[in-house]
C-alpha cells in the first residue's frame, strides 16, 4: 500500500511540473515577439543624442552607456547594442529575446 501512495504522490508532482512549465512557457514568454524594424537610430556624434536613420528624429536617452536604439512596429524603442545589430536592417523581422534595463537583445529568422 506504501507503493501505491508513492506512486500517486510522483505522478501528482510531475503533474503539477508539467503545469508550471506550461504556464512558463505561454505567460512568461510572451516577451519573446516577433516585430519589425520601424527605425534605427544612430548618434551623429561622440555623447550626442542618437538621430534616426529615416525620419531624422531625434531621441532623448538618459542613459550615455548606450547611444543607439530601434523603433519596433509594436511602438516600443529599445536601446540596442550599436556594434553587435548594425548590419540589422529598416523592415527585417526580428524576435525580442531578453529586455534588460530598457535595453533588448534581438534573434533573426
Amino acid at each position: 500500500m506504501k507503493v501505491y501512495w508513492m506512486k500517486v504522490t510522483v505522478l501528482g508532482l510531475l503533474g503539477l511540473l508539467l503545469m508550471c512549465l506550461l504556464i512558463v512557457k505561454f505567460v512568461i514568454s510572451n516577451k519573446e515577439d516577433w516585430v519589425v524594424i520601424e527605425e534605427k537610430y544612430f548618434p551623429e556624434g561622440v555623447g550626442e543624442d542618437p538621430v534616426g536613420i529615416k525620419s531624422g528624429e531625434r531621441l532623448d536617452m538618459n542613459d550615455s552607456n548606450s547611444s543607439c536604439a530601434m523603433k519596433f512596429d509594436n511602438g516600443s524603442t529599445y536601446k540596442v547594442n550599436c556594434e553587435e545589430y548594425l548590419d540589422f536592417t529598416v523592415g527585417e523581422e526580428v524576435k525580442i529575446v531578453t529586455i534588460e534595463k530598457n535595453t533588448v537583445k534581438l534573434r533573426r529568422k
